[in-house]
């Protein structure tokens, strides 16, 4: 299963729906083929449907969502209005999530994975534990990291080696104090696959560090840095775990890469936090 990457926000691509709508006067009229007569009934629904694709469809969404998200919103109200069904439905949720509105789109993502209709190409357990993967992003942004872990598990019912959900449950127990179970699991993880993400790696180090095992933190924090050497996240927990070797050069370091790296992110207001920890203690070398 090819990992997802969360580096460039939370959408994911999903596939192309088709949707049937009922032929209209200017449909008809676009169809037929010289003079005012009707084009059989074929060329009606094929025509009608490349119509209403070319105004509703997941991929329009999915763009608008990323340049416009209130815009995606609004779209998606208006498809739903149109019977867009459940295409109509996940774009709605996906521009929720896009303009903080984190509740609300979990709780359809989530009603979507479990219990959506899906037909023909659409029904696999893959596309349910993608969608299931969206709701877990969406429970995180709303700081309820039981409920990610709870959709998380689901998608994984149904697709055991998805490391995207894998990792969704990672950062839900780290944020629920479960370091233990998170060292435990993860661990296993990349003894079995030393070939894994740098974020996979990360985390690990921090359920480590969080557990008390500095030692085991250390080593796979460097591991994570070789992947990705210049990745905020994994330099602002390297820093931490530097600190608390006492590495503090180390570990300023480290926190201002990250400034310079990603001055614009949460981890550049952490690792500033960090810093200015640092500068006020007067026993800091």
């Amino acid at each position: 299963m090819m990992q997802r990457s969360f580096a460039s926000g939370f959408f994911l691509a999903f596939p192309v729906f088709l949707l049937t709508f009922q032929v209209t006067d200017s449909a008809r009229a676009a169809a037929a083929e010289g003079g005012n007569s009707v084009a059989p009934s074929h060329q009606l629904t094929e025509k009608s449907k490349a119509l209403s694709e070319a105004v509703w469809s997941p991929a329009k969404c999915d763009v608008m969502t990323g340049d416009d998200p209130y815009g995606a919103r609004d779209y998606a109200q208006d498809w739903l209005k149109h019977n867009g069904g459940r295409p109509a439905l996940h774009c709605f949720a996906l521009a929720q999530m896009s303009v903080g509105e984190e509740v609300a789109a979990a709780k359809i993502l989530n009603d979507l994975a479990r219990n959506g209709p899906f037909s023909g190409p659409d029904s696999s357990d893959e596309q349910r534990a993608v969608i299931a993967s969206e709701a877990a992003q969406a429970w995180l942004a709303a700081s309820q990291p039981s409920e990610a872990v709870t959709i998380a598990d689901y998608g994984l019912s149904l697709q055991g080696a998805d490391m995207t959900l894998m990792l969704l449950r990672a950062r839900a127990q780290l944020m629920m104090g479960h370091f233990d179970v998170v060292a435990r699991d993860l661990g296993a993880l990349v003894a079995r696959t030393p070939q894994v993400s740098a974020e996979t790696y990360m985390l690990l180090a921090s359920a480590e560090r969080r557990d008390g095992l500095l030692p085991q933190a250390q080593r796979h924090i460097a591991r994570a840095a070789e992947i990705a050497p210049q990745d905020s996240a994994v330099l602002l927990e390297r820093g931490i775990i530097r600190g608390q070797a006492g590495d503090f050069s180390g570990a300023r370091s480290d926190w201002q890469q990250v400034v310079e790296l990603a001055p614009d992110t949460h981890d550049a207001d952490l690792a500033r936090q960090d810093l200015a920890v640092q500068a006020a203690d007067p026993d800091m070398p």
